[in-house]
């Protein structure tokens, strides 16, 4: 009898958080030039059940004068920031974040949540960089400060290269992720 009450709890708690979709990339870097109207990435939903999805922005610590939309599918004009989609078993869906940086350098994220109806949710986060060569070119003028700079593969480097990622540490041992472009 308590193996079965156990195995109907289960069951029940297992239906009620039950997953319908899926996301494919969770986390998702994009990057620009600071003078880009706009940059995007994209990500895509797989569905595993007919539902309804409600998506939400939880978080952002964007630059203040920077402005992002997304297209889930369909797309959505800057400063909507939820939002309602019907999904059909199999199908998979277009999720795209546009970041505006309005000619400001800088970096940030922002965070969606998606639930269904029964419980499940996810999050996405989009980790966005618009830089230029003068964000480096800060660093290199106090190299004393600087410890290491590496590549997005962790190996340390000396020389840059546009349109790249890099980490620096400084002596602190702190970490500053900056945007190398051709600007």
């Amino acid at each position: 009898m308590k193996s079965a009450f156990f195995c109907f709890t289960i069951l029940v708690a297992f239906n009620s958080y039950s997953q319908s979709f899926s996301v494919q990339q969770n986390n998702v870097s994009l990057n620009g030039l600071s003078s880009n109207f706009d940059f995007s990435q994209n990500t895509y939903l797989d569905a595993f059940a007919d539902d309804s999805l409600t998506w939400n922005i939880i978080m952002d610590s964007l630059p203040s004068s920077w402005s992002f939309s997304y297209c889930f599918p369909i797309c959505y004009s800057i400063g909507v920031t939820s939002g309602d989609l019907v999904i059909s078993n199999g199908q998979s869906y277009y999720l795209n974040c546009h970041i505006y940086p309005n000619n400001t350098s800088g970096e940030g994220f922002i965070t969606m949540e998606i639930n269904n109806n029964s419980g499940y949710s996810e999050e996405v986060k989009w980790y966005g960089v618009a830089g230029n060569v003068g964000i480096v070119n800060q660093f290199l003028e106090k190299r004393g400060e600087v410890k290491n700079i590496y590549n997005l593969n962790g190996q340390i480097v000396n020389d840059y290269k546009p349109n790249q990622i890099y980490i620096v540490q400084l002596n602190d041992n702190s970490l500053v992720k900056i945007f190398v472009n051709g600007e």
